[in-house]
């Protein structure tokens, strides 16, 4: 980290090339704890029956969001805050369109219609 700092005075464009190398190596480093959480979540979705759509959904929502805040992180370190707020505005809107089917379910389940 002090190394990206002093970087960022010098020569900011390996800064950038440095902090998106540390996060790659950092998600790297936290992959097999990652799989073992979502095998538990997989796990745990069987024994309550719940619909794997609804689980694949939310899983795809939280890595979109972690995707969305790690690019626009990156922006923000390039000096680049515009494309930061359109790579945020992204993920929202990704966001919403998974979303949808959970809410129509949602809809159809509270109301007894279909969509």
């Amino acid at each position: 980290m002090v190394l990206i700092s002093v970087l960022r005075r010098e020569r900011s464009e390996f800064a950038v090339l440095l902090s998106l190398a540390a996060g790659a190596v950092l998600f790297l480093l936290i992959l097999p704890e990652l799989a073992q959480a979502l095998r538990l979540i997989d796990e745990l979705a069987m024994m309550a029956h719940v619909r794997l759509l609804y689980i694949d959904v939310v899983l795809r929502v939280i890595g979109i969001a972690y995707l969305a805040e790690f690019a626009a992180q990156v922006a923000r370190d390039a000096g680049e805050g515009a494309l930061a707020q359109k790579v945020e505005l992204g993920g929202k809107v990704l966001i919403l369109v998974l979303a949808v089917p959970i809410v129509g379910a949602l809809v159809h389940l509270v109301l007894g219609v279909g969509l």
